[in-house]
């Protein structure tokens, strides 16, 4: 199962990522701002005036001045979990934020002991990325020890024992590829799609119903008129519908000889594949090759991360992808706990920006070399 998680976080939501494992590591990072230089001497005074902080404008208006936020971290190795932090790490300089670091290594028991290091260090804030969702309860426990009202963001993974959600969409996120694919079927096959091929990882649970169902409905959106069956109730098998469900494993390789077949089973067909991560798209997107269909195909995805840029850019088939930008999450989260310190309300559930990545646009966001 936390394999599972672990590669689902590497897209998008990052799924098919070989995370290297670290030893726990607990590090302080201090973001102090000098005050400019007067140009101008200032009137004598008899009392000294206070210096106000700098601020950048990514902080909303928040200075985190004397004060420690934890930062619980997924993993240290995977390319997606890295520019989380990076991007907290600059958003939190900017914000004068003292941020203390702890490695959860993908691993419950790990989370649960980063916590108790959190507590006895008193900090004013958590910002947590753990991907054991059965130990929340006891990890919100732990965090609050000291603090019934200790201000904790969870990322990815609800909290709801004590945190505001940070992170996707998830429904919003499905129906972007799903809606991209559907015009793209609807400009070239006239909507006369012959099977809908759902590329999943069961074990995931909420976050792969909500996704997958929310690709459907974004083709549905676009071709109403087609046999989508009862999708919304989702299950591994449905009768009476086009929707076709596979549980790839979320990697290229696990996914590539389930495609392959599903593919040959069914010659001539106008198969429109939307996948939970980048990684089962490109098993889609080969096993056509090898079979010689490529014109029967169309493609869409989730995670937008680099392995897919190029094919976005070259192959007309290949629609899309949802992003979900983690070099941005520090945006969110950095502001979001110092307003929350400082008594002030966040909107929870706190949602990312989805944006489809398309030939279009890619360029925009990821320019090329």
């Amino acid at each position: 199962m936390r394999l599972f998680v672990r590669a689902l976080f590497a897209m998008s939501l990052l799924l098919a990522i070989s995370a290297c494992s670290s030893d726990e590591e607990v590090t302080t990072s201090t973001a102090t701002t000098a005050a400019p230089a007067a140009t101008t001497a200032a009137p004598a005074a008899t009392t000294a005036a206070p210096v106000a902080p700098v601020v950048d404008d990514v902080c909303q208006g928040q200075d985190g001045s004397g004060l420690k936020v934890a930062y619980g971290d997924l993993a240290t190795g995977i390319p997606f979990v890295t520019q989380v932090w990076e991007n907290i790490q600059e958003v939190a300089a900017a914000c004068n934020l003292e941020i203390v670091y702890a490695d959860n290594n993908l691993d419950g028991e790990t989370a649960l002991e980063n916590a108790r290091t959190f507590t006895l260090q008193g900090v004013d804030g958590v910002i947590q990325f753990q991907i054991d969702q059965t130990i929340e309860g006891a990890l919100c426990d732990e965090l609050r020890s000291n603090d019934s009202d200790l201000p904790v963001i969870a990322i990815d993974i609800a909290h709801p024992s004590c945190a505001l959600f940070f992170g996707a969409n998830n429904p919003r996120a499905g129906e972007l590829a799903g809606e991209g694919v559907g015009q793209w079927a609807k400009e070239n096959w006239g909507c006369e799609i012959d099977m809908i091929l759902t590329l999943e990882t069961f074990e995931v649970g909420d976050v792969n119903v909500m996704r997958s169902n929310g690709s459907v409905r974004g083709i549905q959106n676009v071709c109403p008129d087609l046999a989508y069956g009862d999708f919304e109730e989702w299950a591994p098998e449905q009768s009476g519908s086009i929707v076709t469900r596979i549980n790839g494993g979320g990697t290229t390789d696990s996914a590539f000889p389930l495609v392959l077949d599903t593919f040959t089973a069914n010659p001539g067909k106008h198969i429109a594949v939307v996948s939970l991560n980048d990684d089962m798209g490109l098993a889609a997107l080969a096993a056509a090759e090898e079979l010689g269909i490529e014109d029967n195909v169309v493609y869409g995805s989730q995670g937008a991360d680099a392995t897919i840029h190029d094919t976005i850019r070259t192959n007309s088939h290949y629609v899309g992808s949802t992003a979900y930008f983690p070099e941005s999450y520090g945006t969110y989260v950095v502001p979001a706990i110092l307003k929350m310190i400082n008594g002030e309300s966040v909107e929870d559930p706190l949602l990312l920006d989805h944006l489809l990545i398309t030939a279009d646009n890619i360029d925009d966001y990821y320019p090329a070399g």
